[in-house]
């Protein structure tokens, strides 16, 4: 489902909502832990989802590779696990685990920090430069349901363009998901 229109509540711009969830290690963590980063990548993603499933490993490849250079990421799962089971704290740890991410993956139960960020489907990509400013926001790529009908790469370019110290071009593109699931 793709989003019709740019979120004015949440705007380019914004600044890093300050923000702390519980992770997959039992660990709480969150904004705090993204601040010293020179690229501070917040994705709102799930487990059952087939947009997240499509685009998981071009992620943990992106991650991997700009990670050295300063590049701090969080994933957050807001999504009603009361309706859909698979996207449960529990079924979090397993999945973590299971595809050893490289970056901790956080539980939004309240559901409060996708309000913040006025997210609205998974997986949708929020990526602030070392001032904490919100300069992309958008998908991972043109294709994210299909990883083999990639032809553009959106997230890297952004990656790219913030930690040379520029503004990425584009800086919106629409978030292309299913919805998050909401209580």
């Amino acid at each position: 489902m793709e989003r019709e229109s740019l979120s004015t509540t949440f705007s380019l711009g914004s600044k890093l909502p300050t923000f702390e969830l519980l992770n997959v290690d039992g660990c709480r963590l969150g904004s705090e832990y993204l601040k010293d980063g020179k690229a501070l990548l917040v994705a709102f993603g799930c487990n059952h989802c087939p947009y997240v499933k499509g685009s998981e490993e071009m992620l943990i490849e992106i991650v991997n590779r700009f990670q050295s250079e300063g590049l701090k990421t969080v994933v957050i799962n807001s999504n009603d696990a009361g309706k859909y089971p698979e996207d449960s704290y529990d079924k979090m740890k397993e999945k973590a685990q299971t595809m050893s991410l490289p970056y901790p993956y956080l539980y939004d139960e309240s559901q409060q920090v996708a309000r913040m960020f006025d997210a609205a489907c998974t997986p949708e990509f929020y990526l602030f430069d070392s001032s904490l400013t919100l300069v992309y926001h958008g998908t991972i790529n043109d294709s994210p349901r299909d990883p083999a009908k990639v032809t553009r790469d959106y997230l890297s370019k952004a990656i790219e363009s913030v930690l040379a110290g520029q503004v990425p071009e584009p800086q919106f593109v629409h978030p292309l998901g299913c919805s998050i699931k909401w209580k």
